[in-house]
């Protein structure tokens, strides 16, 4: 006996619901149990490329819609062959009207091709809607009644300018959950806001390589409410609302910033932070991250330490420390030279226990740094320094180790581990 013939009915329909329907339905042919199992599917998968023709595609969909038994369609899964479908069609099929959908994952293959629907926007039960590679109309003075949408992603989308694009995101009551993956606007060099009250969780993607300049835009966010932040656009200027993010958990930020302190006046607040940022000399403010616990620092930027020093300055409570070469590009200064502070920070005293560095090739600037903190860190456990690829040489490699096992270490149970 097949073991999945054993499978309880509703476990099975479980597992049809993760696979292309077309499959699951030219199935039934070769086990009769699934014969009418399939019917009782929530959620559909249908992909333009399993059929041969679009009128043939269209038709299956309509006829394997009306075949289910379930009065409530949970999600459904377009994706589209270079083809120029109707989406009006599928998007106004009575089970979808009707069908209480909450998940909809619309995928096309080329933005200049694709557009999507307005009738998209109107399912007032969707709560999570993915569209990807796909060009969004002009909503201006279009009614949206995405009412209980909690979750959008855009990727490779194109949207017609700013203005349209942020007022569909301030058209959506309930989003907390906003995916924004190298979306490009057809008029550039304008302002993007996302002005979301009660939005928890923002990624911002950067732009692919083939974006050119004239499509740079200024990103502004007002999100009050949020507990994630995760930013990795080169090419865009940044900027928040003048006020902190009282919420905010975790922020992972990777830009060019034209005012490093005032961002970080906005992430205070953070217990979890991974930084990548163009520094200059970055003043000393008044500001404390009294809640960070977890700190990891780029070193592909020019003079990085300066960062890593600001923050760590101002971090009484942090217990681990990573320091490594998140981005492949390296920005190196020759006269840049790392100065040990004046001061120590209050955490190395009382809270720091891990510390951590990646790519770490033994530059005189990091030899220094990583005597500082082995020197001055009383309460380190664990001390992971991972040699950077170009100093496997057979000769050079012993030499790093050696340095390195030589610096003096204010912990006496500190474990140094050098791989």
């Amino acid at each position: 006996m097949n073991v999945i013939d054993v499978l309880p009915d509703h476990l099975l329909v479980r597992i049809l619901s993760l696979l292309p329907t077309k499959t699951v339905f030219d199935a039934q042919i070769v086990c009769k149990r699934w014969k009418n199992l399939w019917k009782r599917l929530s959620s559909l998968n249908y992909d333009r490329a399993s059929h041969n023709s679009e009128d043939q595609f269209l038709e299956f969909m309509d006829r394997t819609m009306k075949s289910l038994d379930s009065p409530v369609l949970e999600s459904l899964s377009l994706r589209l062959a270079p083809t120029e479908t109707n989406y009006r069609v599928v998007l106004m099929n009575d089970l979808l009207v009707k069908g209480h959908l909450r998940k909809l994952d619309l995928v096309g293959t080329n933005p200049d091709r694709s557009v999507l629907a307005k009738e998209a926007f109107q399912f007032h039960t969707l709560v999570i809607l993915m569209l990807e590679s796909l060009s969004l109309e002009d909503y201006y003075g279009f009614p949206i009644s995405l009412l209980s949408l909690t979750a959008l992603q855009l990727t490779l989308v194109k949207y017609p300018n700013d203005e349209s694009l942020s007022g569909v995101l301030s058209s959506l009551p309930s989003l907390q959950d906003l995916t924004l993956d190298r979306c490009i606007s057809d008029k550039p060099i304008t302002t993007l806001a996302i002005v979301v009250p009660c939005l928890k969780r923002l990624t911002c993607v950067r732009c692919p390589d083939y974006c050119h300049l004239n499509h740079v835009i200024m990103l502004n966010v007002d999100a009050p409410c949020l507990n994630f932040l995760s930013i990795e656009e080169y090419w865009r200027t940044v900027s928040f609302a003048d006020r902190k993010m009282e919420k905010l958990i975790e922020a992972n930020v990777t830009v060019t910033f034209s005012n490093t302190e005032k961002l970080l006046r906005t992430l205070i607040s953070a217990k979890r932070l991974s930084l990548c940022l163009v520094t200059s000399k970055i003043p000393h403010g008044n500001v404390v991250f009294d809640q960070l616990v977890r700190l990891e620092i780029c070193t592909c930027q020019r003079e990085w330490w300066i960062l890593l020093e600001r923050v760590l300055l101002d971090s009484p409570k942090l217990r681990f420390l990573k320091l490594h070469q998140k981005n492949s590009f390296r920005i190196i200064d020759p006269h840049a030279i790392w100065k040990e502070p004046s001061s120590v920070p209050k955490c190395f005293a009382s809270h720091l226990e891990t510390f951590e560095w990646r790519g770490y090739k033994g530059t005189h600037e990091e030899i220094n740094l990583a005597s500082y903190i082995l020197r001055n860190a009383w309460r380190l456990k664990t001390a992971t320094i991972n040699l950077h690829p170009e100093v496997s040489l057979m000769m050079i490699r012993p030499l790093k180790i050696m340095e390195l096992l030589a610096m003096p270490k204010a912990s006496t149970s500190c474990q140094l581990v050098i791989q």
